[in-house]
């Protein structure tokens, strides 16, 4: 993979926790695409850690745990975060910390881990609720205040974009949940959210999933979402889709438990395609976008590398691109910008050579140096 422009925007220009662990970890480990991504993969392996902590909790069985693990790695969305710079991983490892705190009664550490997020960024807002909520839930007036008064904080620090002409894109955002779930898995999500607020007992891992789904669901029967800051409060529900499911399927004897064997089958399945697409997305090139290459979802996190190195084959470190966008992320792999030489996707008449990428033969994408 190679650095994107939103990944190369945060690198260059944000100053926020992400843009200081990526830098960070290029200055120690040099400018490369295995030390920009390194601390969201370490950041990860933790994540996956607090799941096995919390399901403890949760699940009795250490096979129903490392199902669990299993289950949170596997997700198309959790794979994605662990790979991108984003703050995916921060958020998750932050609600993680909190819920892990939950359980096991320290509410000191869990007071501390909500003041330390509020200067972090306003995404943990979410996480506000649900604690808020699960405070009144439980009576403790103190885990309710604290979390209140991170909410308006949040509120008073941090833009909330809430303008804006108001349109629907509620079909946008579900379908959106089930790519970063698989289908029949979102199913299941809201079917255990629902479950849990009607039937069992609630803590604040399910207040923080339920809220995070809700409002996300809200807002978007009015305006884009932004759901980057919503989605990883649901795929840590992975816990919890694993009690629902092993209580629901041990209490039946073994012939009646068919529709559920069918159900993990047919789940699993799903996952395993979706997270496949993942993995071997560079072979998709020619089996689904042979024709229009840009359309493909990894595009946008391909071509930059290739192109640089290209480029240098020919002793060329220096180029203006036409796409601005394009410049930046050239200038991660040693690539600067040129005020003599251009480059372009449009072949002007003056044209010096060409440049084409390729994909296990396919054509992706071809550029004019000029």
């Amino acid at each position: 993979m190679s650095i994107s422009f939103y990944e190369a925007e945060i690198y260059y220009e944000k100053q926020n926790l992400v843009s200081l662990l990526a830098n960070l970890s290029c200055k120690f480990f040099g400018q490369n695409d295995f030390a920009l991504r390194a601390p969201f993969l370490l950041i990860h392996f933790f994540n996956s850690i607090l799941i096995y902590k919390i399901s403890k909790t949760m699940l009795k069985r250490k096979l129903d745990r490392l199902i669990s693990v299993s289950l949170y790695m596997f997700l198309p969305g959790v794979m994605a975060s662990a790979i991108l710079v984003n703050l995916a991983g921060v958020i998750i490892f932050f609600t993680l910390l909190a819920v892990y705190f939950s359980e096991t009664r320290n509410n000191i550490a869990l007071i501390i881990t909500l003041l330390v997020t509020t200067a972090i960024d306003k995404s943990f807002v979410v996480l506000y609720v649900g604690a808020f909520l699960y405070g009144i839930y439980r009576k403790n007036k103190i885990l309710s205040t604290i979390s209140f008064l991170c909410f308006v904080s949040a509120l008073l620090f941090y833009d909330f974009d809430i303008q804006g002409k108001p349109k629907g894109f509620f079909i946008d955002t579900i379908g959106v949940y089930s790519a970063v779930f698989s289908p029949f898995l979102f199913l299941f999500f809201i079917y255990v959210m629902y479950r849990i607020w009607i039937k069992e007992r609630k803590n604040l891992l399910w207040f923080v999933c339920i809220s995070a789904f809700c409002i996300a669901s809200l807002l978007s029967l009015r305006q884009r979402v932004e759901l980057d800051e919503f989605l990883p409060y649901a795929v840590v529900s992975v816990p919890l889709l694993v009690r629902v499911f092993f209580n629901s399927y041990r209490i039946r004897l073994p012939r009646f438990r068919i529709k559920h064997t069918f159900l993990v089958v047919v789940v699993m399945l799903f996952l395993l395609i979706n997270s496949s697409f993942v993995v071997f997305n560079q072979i998709l090139y020619p089996l689904f976008f042979k024709n229009e290459p840009q359309k493909h979802f990894i595009y946008n996190y391909d071509i930059a590398k290739e192109l640089a190195q290209k480029l240098k084959e020919k002793q060329i470190y220096s180029v203006k691109a036409v796409d601005s966008r394009l410049g930046l992320r050239l200038k991660f792999y040693g690539i600067k910008a040129s005020p003599n030489l251009y480059m372009s996707r449009i072949r002007p008449q003056n044209a010096k050579f060409s440049i084409k990428i390729y994909k296990f033969d396919t054509l992706v994408d071809k550029f004019y140096v000029f």
